[in-house]
């Protein structure tokens, strides 16, 4: 017992000094946004950002099975580095169903600033992303509940 410890604390120290990979910490809570998050500024993110990198999210097999359609209103900062540096649930419906898929998706997203953008200044948005399945049981409800302007 006493050899496996010994084994295990040297192959611990031997490991933290063979590696040359450092983690740095960067605290985001430092960077200055501008603030177009509300629902009616949600287009004069293209005055700032462009999608260059979208993936969409997976459908959540469980919401698939049970015919579930549905929406995930997030707000979204994009950094000066035109990537995604966090997120808040903003409304989902139906409420929890799809939020970690769509968090997930817009992790793999980037953006490149605009020609306006040339200090590329990070920004909150109000991203919305759609979640459909045809033949939907709660189809007209997530139509009103997501504001679609579509026929289901």
């Amino acid at each position: 017992m006493r050899n496996a410890v010994s084994i295990t604390i040297i192959s611990l120290f031997l490991g933290a000094c063979a590696s040359n990979d450092t983690f740095q910490v960067v605290d985001e809570s430092l960077i200055e946004y501008k603030d177009i998050s509300l629902k009616e500024q949600r287009e004069l993110v293209k005055e700032y950002w462009i999608v260059e990198k979208r993936l969409d999210p997976k459908y959540p097999i469980e919401a698939a099975r049970k015919g579930l359609s549905g929406c995930v209103d997030l707000i979204v900062g994009i950094n000066k580095d035109g990537k995604t540096s966090g997120y808040k649930v903003k409304e989902s419906y139906p409420k929890g169903v799809f939020d970690y898929h769509a968090a997930a998706s817009l992790k793999s997203w980037r953006w490149s600033a605009t020609e306006v953008n040339v200090d590329k200044t990070p920004v909150l948005t109000s991203i919305q992303l759609d979640f459909m399945v045809s033949g939907a049981k709660n189809a007209k409800e997530a139509k009103n509940k997501c504001g679609w302007n579509y026929k289901v």
